[in-house]
């Protein structure tokens, strides 16, 4: 009758020298896979959140049908507040959103170059994020391609050479921000200020579109 020694395979394997390199497989090569493959899930997974909320048109609804009953003041109240919380958000709640983005971006930015003035950089930033922006008003499919540019673009660079990332010089980037204070508020005044006319364009557009469409 045929009987497995375990003990014997092992030992076997360990005189082979299988057992060693296995073992340096699953303990290197494998843990090396599987953290490159995790962050790269990350990576991508974080990349999907930030061009689908960067690119999207309208960022806070604002619906009033639900508050459409005649003769009922209680209802007008409610509506009154929807449209004041509408211009908090977009007010306070906004800027906090844009600035996100914005120091993502920058980041991002950071990394993918090393001879372009921090300056530059964060000029392009903001540029971008802008872009996006005005793109999402015309088309959210654009917006969408334009915004995951520079993310999937230090992904391909991070793929083909890993080496060409330093920290060292991220970090003196991210030092020399912060006597950039003004530079960088004006920066960012300049896209809140835009999604603001871009808002009130866009509600002058669709209020005109619904007396035409009530006229006809």
């Amino acid at each position: 009758m045929f009987e497995f020694n375990v003990t014997g395979f092992i030992q076997t394997l360990q005189s082979a020298n299988y057992f060693s390199i296995f073992y340096n497989m699953i303990t290197t090569t494998y843990l090396e896979l599987l953290i490159f493959t995790i962050g790269i899930f990350f990576y991508v997974v974080f990349i999907w959140f930030f061009y689908r909320i960067l690119s999207k048109r309208d960022l806070f609804k604002l619906d009033l049908s639900k508050y459409e009953i005649p003769g009922m003041k209680w209802n007008r109240t409610k509506k009154a507040a929807s449209v004041f919380l509408y211009i908090l958000k977009y007010g306070i709640a906004f800027p906090f959103y844009v600035g996100f983005w914005f120091a993502v971006l920058s980041v991002l930015m950071f990394v993918m170059t090393k001879d372009v003035p921090v300056r530059q950089i964060i000029l392009i930033s903001i540029t971008l994020v802008s872009a996006v922006r005005i793109i999402s008003y015309l088309n959210e499919d654009l917006s969408r391609d334009l915004a995951k540019l520079v993310p999937f673009a230090l992904l391909a660079i991070f793929l083909i050479d890993p080496n060409f990332f330093s920290w060292d010089l991220l970090m003196g980037r991210l030092a020399t921000t912060s006597s950039m204070g003004w530079e960088i508020f004006k920066f960012l005044s300049f896209c809140i200020m835009l999604e603001w006319a871009l808002r009130i364009l866009y509600s002058i557009k669709i209020s005109f579109s619904r007396k035409t469409s009530n006229t006809f």
